[in-house]
């Protein structure tokens, strides 16, 4: 039988390797191209490998891949598919090969995009967070979609101006490289000189919509949202329509959701178990928030859902379950479940400043 140490060990290790794993993410780019020596999928970690395979893509694919490396994230994985599959078909290849970052495709249609935006929103239903990057896509509202909406970019070789959806691939790799770091708002798109600014900056991102700036000689992020629109209070707040806030939740959740599948099964389902395991996950907290991504200032802990627990004793049948002190409804854990609740404060970026003085 596995021993305690053993899930300890691994949120340290989890812990420990945050920065490395969270300062630069992955960049997932579907491509259509009938290129000869076809494969499904292959990853790359830096720019020479992919000039090695240059002669497996068209000059387009290639350069769309070579505008992801501008922004040096950790890992460009590349689906490739025939012209003549459908972005479905590179979906299913996709989730067979990597299990999260920032997807996009090149050169995408209405159409393609459309089926991204309805992928990416079943696997958040699933707990499978993907992050997708769409183009002006009609059906978005979600904490796990951009939906970037500039008509026009220019870049600064001699493409010149193109239209919007061809910055897809550059984005990802903002944001692949932003992650939990920082926000990408103010990030600076380096590889163009000139945006076709959207009509009214507010309006746009008050509709979730992901836009670019002039900002004298340079284009930026105008603000690091997603596409959420619809919120509830509670699983959907206002917070989440941040970038920053959804990447640390997700990795929290992968974190926490890893170190319990060694835990799974390798356990009895008894209150020292759970309060062994519920040890380790504070000790990540604490961790995590040494590294600025919850507030050190708050208590982030979690512990035993009293309430949820005591619900399903009363639903499984033993009524007397209700009158129980919360103390002896902790301590009865439930059959082969485990219920648990806790608070984080996650931190968000600096955005906006309010200062005034007053004159003498």
């Amino acid at each position: 039988m596995v021993t305690m140490p053993i899930i300890d060990i691994l949120f340290n290790q989890l812990a420990a390797s945050l920065i490395t794993r969270s300062q630069r993410g992955y960049a997932i780019l579907i491509i259509k191209d009938d290129t000869s020596a076809m494969f499904n999928y292959k990853e790359y970690a830096d720019i020479t490998e992919l000039e090695t395979d240059s002669t497996l893509y068209t000059e387009e694919n290639l350069q769309y891949l070579k505008d992801i490396f501008t922004f040096a994230p950790y890992k460009v994985c590349v689906v490739k598919i025939r012209t003549t599959k459908t972005i479905s078909d590179a979906l299913i290849i996709l989730e067979g090969n990597v299990k999260t970052g920032w997807v996009t495709i090149a050169d995408g249609t209405t159409e393609d995009f459309a089926t991204l935006a309805s992928w990416t929103k079943s696997k958040e239903t699933n707990k499978k967070y993907y992050k997708s990057v769409c183009y002006k896509a009609a059906t978005t509202d979600s904490k796990h979609i951009v939906n970037f909406y500039n008509s026009k970019v220019t870049f600064n070789d001699d493409r010149g101006e193109v239209t919007g959806e061809k910055y897809c691939p550059s984005i990802i790799g903002i944001l692949a490289v932003c992650n939990i770091s920082r926000a990408a708002t103010n990030y600076v798109c380096s590889n163009l000189s000139h945006v076709e600014e959207v009509a009214d900056n507010n309006a746009a991102v008050g509709n979730g919509q992901f836009i670019l700036v002039n900002d004298v000689d340079k284009v930026k992020v105008g603000l690091g949202i997603t596409s959420l629109k619809t919120t509830n209070g509670t699983t959907l707040t206002e917070d989440m329509k941040y970038i920053d806030i959804v990447e640390a939740q997700d990795l929290i959740y992968d974190d926490i959701f890893t170190a319990f599948k060694e835990y799974q099964g390798s356990y009895k389902n008894k209150y020292d178990n759970q309060i062994l395991f519920i040890s380790a996950v504070n000790g990540y907290l604490k961790s995590i928030a040494s590294q600025d991504v919850l507030d050190s200032e708050y208590s982030n802990i979690a512990g035993i859902n009293a309430v949820a627990q005591r619900e399903a004793w009363v639903a499984s049948g033993k009524a007397e379950a209700s009158t129980w002190s919360d103390a002896k409804v902790k301590t009865t854990a439930f059959k082969r479940s485990v219920f648990l609740n806790g608070n984080i404060k996650i931190l968000g970026a600096m955005e906006n400043l309010q200062l005034i003085f007053n004159m003498a």
